[in-house]
């Protein structure tokens, strides 16, 4: 599997993850900056510099759960 095999892999497990949720529940970002789940899956899917810090912690939530972070 090719590195972007695996990004497109990991962006396919966000989404997927996102999409479970309602989109138009809103997420703090810290501070009083809040994004709708809606917002998110938009940035994920454009690939741009805000989605792909959306996959890693995404990513990096999901290996907390899994126990192997």
């Amino acid at each position: 599997m090719t590195t972007i095999d695996v990004q497109e892999e990991k962006r396919k497990l966000v989404l997927a993850r996102l999409g479970t949720l309602n989109p138009e529940y809103k997420i703090m970002l810290g501070g009083s900056k809040s994004v709708s789940v809606k917002e998110l899956i938009i940035h994920v899917e454009s690939g741009d510099n805000f989605g792909k810090k959306i996959i890693d912690a995404q990513m990096h939530m999901i290996k907390v759960l899994a126990g192997s972070a």
